[in-house]
């Protein structure tokens, strides 16, 4: 058990590690790092298409029965082209539709705080947490592909951050 034990240390640290450093290539250059991924996805269900397309090819040589390989390999390779084509606008456009509603959110978060103030309530809070909202949804709005980037990237160095204290942590239990 204790071996066990070391080996999930082990990649608990690698595991910190990765996040860490893909987190921050992630923030400091977010358009290189959305196209990366794009590409890398798409390779990887291309790859998987052909190799599923030669593998019925092959059966065909020795059975001479096209199998449903086939057709699952042309929807993969046709689906790889659909992500080089169709990713970043559907990215860019997710994002602004959550900017959009962020925006709205803040805007009646301050509507509430000015009824709020008509009742002699305390209202500024609301007021700067509405503000908050409106430029952090345009912010949203007008740099889409940057910011869900900075969004993950941020994930993924808390992630990071927070593996490596669970590593020190199961450190000390040894």
């Amino acid at each position: 058990m204790g071996s066990l034990l070391k080996q999930f240390q082990r990649y608990t640290f690698i595991r910190a590690l990765v996040y860490f450093i893909t987190g921050l290539i992630a923030w400091f250059y977010p358009a290189e790092f959305t196209k990366g991924v794009i590409w890398i996805v798409a390779g990887y269900v291309g790859i998987l298409g052909l190799l599923s397309v030669f593998s019925a090819l092959k059966e065909k040589k020795r059975s001479g029965i096209i199998g449903i390989e086939v057709y699952f390999g042309v929807i993969l390779i046709i689906a790889a082209l659909a992500i080089l084509v169709l990713t970043k606008p559907l990215l860019t456009l997710t994002t602004i539709i959550i900017g959009l509603l962020i925006v709205f959110n803040g805007s009646m978060r301050i509507f509430q705080a000015l009824s709020l103030k008509s009742m002699n309530q305390a209202f500024l809070p609301w007021i700067l947490y509405g503000i908050i909202l409106i430029v952090v949804g345009l912010f949203l709005m007008f740099n889409a592909t940057t910011s869900i980037m900075t969004i993950i990237a941020g994930i993924l160095i808390f992630m990071g951050v927070s593996e490596m204290i669970g590593y020190f942590q199961l450190r000390k239990l040894n």
